[in-house]
Order: C-alpha cells, then sequence, then structure tokens
C-alpha cells in the first residue's frame, strides 16, 4: 500500500525541536494539575451530585477530543467502539464514578495515595493475564510494599478523632483495581492509531455510562440549580478545561518529544502535590497511619516504575514523530492515563 505524501513529507522533513520552556511549562502543567484533580473533584461534588458531575466533565471533554480527532482516518469500527464502551466503563464508570462518589467523605490527598496503588495492581494482573510477562523479583517487591501500604491505611485507621471512613477507602480501592483492570485489558483490544481518537472513544463512551448509572441512581430528581455553588461549579469548569483537555493535550505533546519513562514521573509527583494543596487549600490533614502508608505505596511505585524503565527498549520514532514506548508491560501503561499506547500486539 503507498504512503500518502503528507506522512512522507513528515518522514523526511527534520521536525523541529521543542523550546525548554515549551517542554517544561507542559511538565509543569500534568505535575501541577494532575495533581490538583482530585481537590476539585471534592469540591465539585459539595453541591453537584458525584455521578453526574463525572458525566459532565467526560462528555464535554470527550466531545472537545472528538471535534479534535474529527479529520483523522480511518474512522473507528464497531468492533473498535465496542472496545472502548467496555474499557470506559472500568475508567469512567467504575473508576471515576467511584472516586467521585467517595469525595465528599475521603480527604483528596489521601484518595490521589489509595489511587497511586494502581501501579503494583498492574504489575500483579499483568503477571496473571497477558503472556510471557511474569513477574519480575522488582515487581514482587513493589507489589508487596503496596499491599504494606494499604494494609497500613486501614490497620492504622482507627476509629478516633481524625478517622477516615472506611468505606470510602475501599470504593477509592476498588477504583484503581478497575483502573488497573482496564488497563491490561486494553492490552488485548484493538483501538484506531491516533491516541486523541482512542482517548476520544473511551471517554464519551464512559461519559454515556456515567449518565445512565446517574439516571438510575435517580441523581436528576434531587437535582436543584439553584443549590449549585458557584465553587463546585468553577471547580467542573477546571476538571473540564484543565484536568481533561489542556492535561491530556500536554501529555500527548510530552510523549511526542520526551521518553515516554521521563512523562511517566508525574505517577511520584501527583501524590505530592495532591497532598500540598490539600493540607494549603483544603485544609486536610492526614493521621501519621496515612502518611506512612502513603510513603509505602510511593515506594512501590518508585520500584516497579524504575524497573519497567532499566528493562525497556530504547525509545524509537515512528514516521509522525510519536514515540513508540516499552514493551514491558508497566512501562507501556504508564505512558498514559487513558492508556493512549500502541498495544503489544500492534493490533493498532
Amino acid at each position: 500500500m503507498s504512503t500518502p505524501a503528507a506522512e512522507i513529507d513528515l518522514a523526511v522533513v527534520p521536525e523541529r525541536s521543542p523550546s525548554r520552556w515549551a517542554l517544561s511549562g507542559a511538565f509543569a502543567v500534568i505535575y501541577l494539575v494532575w495533581g490538583s484533580t482530585f481537590l476539585g473533584i471534592r469540591v465539585a461534588v459539595e453541591t453537584l451530585p458525584p455521578l453526574s458531575m463525572a458525566a459532565i466533565r467526560f462528555l464535554v471533554s470527550g466531545g472537545i477530543l472528538l471535534l479534535a480527532s474529527s479529520r483523522v482516518r480511518p474512522r473507528p469500527t464497531l468492533l473498535q467502539w465496542r472496545n472502548a464502551a467496555v474499557v470506559g466503563a472500568l475508567f469512567f464508570l467504575c473508576n471515576h464514578g467511584l472516586v467521585s462518589s467517595a469525595a465528599p467523605f475521603i480527604p483528596s490527598s489521601l484518595s490521589c495515595l489509595i489511587i497511586a496503588v494502581e501501579v503494583p495492581i498492574i504489575a500483579l494482573l499483568s503477571s496473571a493475564l497477558l503472556p510471557n510477562q511474569p513477574l519480575t523479583r522488582a515487581g514482587l517487591v513493589g507489589a508487596l510494599l503496596g499491599v504494606g501500604g494499604v494494609v497500613c491505611l486501614f490497620v492504622g485507621n482507627g476509629s478516633s478523632d481524625g478517622a477516615v471512613n472506611v468505606f470510602a477507602c475501599l470504593a477509592v480501592l476498588g477504583a484503581s483495581l478497575s483502573w488497573s483492570m482496564g488497563a491490561v485489558l486494553s492490552q488485548r483490544l484493538q483501538f484506531p492509531p491516533d491516541p486523541i481518537l482512542r482517548a476520544a472513544m473511551q471517554m464519551t463512551c464512559g461519559a454515556v455510562l456515567l449518565s445512565a448509572a446517574s439516571l438510575i441512581r435517580g441523581e436528576h430528581r434531587t437535582l436543584a440549580v439553584a443549590a449549585f455553588s458557584g465553587r463546585s461549579l468553577l471547580s467542573l469548569a477546571y476538571l473540564i478545561t484543565f484536568g481533561s483537555v489542556l492535561a491530556f493535550a500536554c501529555y500527548s505533546y510530552l510523549l511526542k518529544h520526551v521518553r515516554a519513562d521521563t512523562v511517566a514521573t508525574h505517577v511520584f509527583v501527583n501524590p505530592l502535590v495532591a497532598v500540598a494543596l490539600g493540607a494549603w487549600l483544603g485544609g486536610e490533614q492526614l493521621r501519621p497511619a496515612h502518611l506512612v502508608s502513603g510513603l509505602l505505596i510511593l515506594a512501590s511505585v518508585a520500584v516497579i516504575t524504575l524497573s519497567a524503565r532499566s528493562s525497556s527498549r530504547p525509545v524509537r520514532r515512528s514516521t509522525s514523530g510519536s514515540a513508540v514506548g516499552s514493551t514491558n508491560p508497566i512501562g507501556v501503561l504508564l505512558e498514559s492515563p487513558l492508556c493512549i499506547k500502541r498495544p503489544r500486539r500492534d493490533l493498532c
């Protein structure tokens, strides 16, 4: 099959190197904005129903990404849309639905720390469900550290003053498991090659499912527009504009110009930003057990991520300039929070 002229031009004409300021700004966005989204969710659900809030957020942001990818060819098939619905259900209906529902009952900083346990969960699920991906020694150590962090969280929570809602913690832990399952499952499913279109499909399908869940839950019967606070609406606008669209654009930009494992450092920084912002703007205070739990979870993330980085192959560039990442499942899965990666068997 012949190569389109535009693609030949991209392959022949050297691409301008990005400026240091552009790269620094993009890293600042994914570090700070994604770290702040948990506090944004907590403020948004103060007066907005959680499932409805999440549905609106991803309907709008997914629609923007669909519009941005409207000229991408070939268009997705019905099979790819079905796959997007499956993964979107895990990423958005289950993960974001649970996180948003738990947000009123748990500090945003603690929620972000629990979410970080996705990395050791992915390591365990990859070894169990993906062929030829045994659990390495580093992966086992990281998984044990992650499990220790979760155990420390619940054992040290207690029932005294300052204790958090155990069911809310379990909900966020379930959200981590759901996202991890979606990340591993997406390795075996076929999606369009364009990352923006892929993310838009998953986001839109997840938003539709969140809307259906909101209706089934009866949130529409309790909606009172007059009760919506200005800060909740402002937080929702922030989550749409900055947390979804801008941060995703910066992430895609970085993946095009920087090693994927370098971009993946956001998994270390986001929890720290969430803790700092929760204490500064949200008046949140974590108990010592929560901090110890967070340190164990972050150590787990560090061990697994650095192990994936050392075992990954060198990043090569496609003709479009996009980075083609590691064949290691953890390295690949960490490339994007929406799993915008090249599947293991090059199905795209």
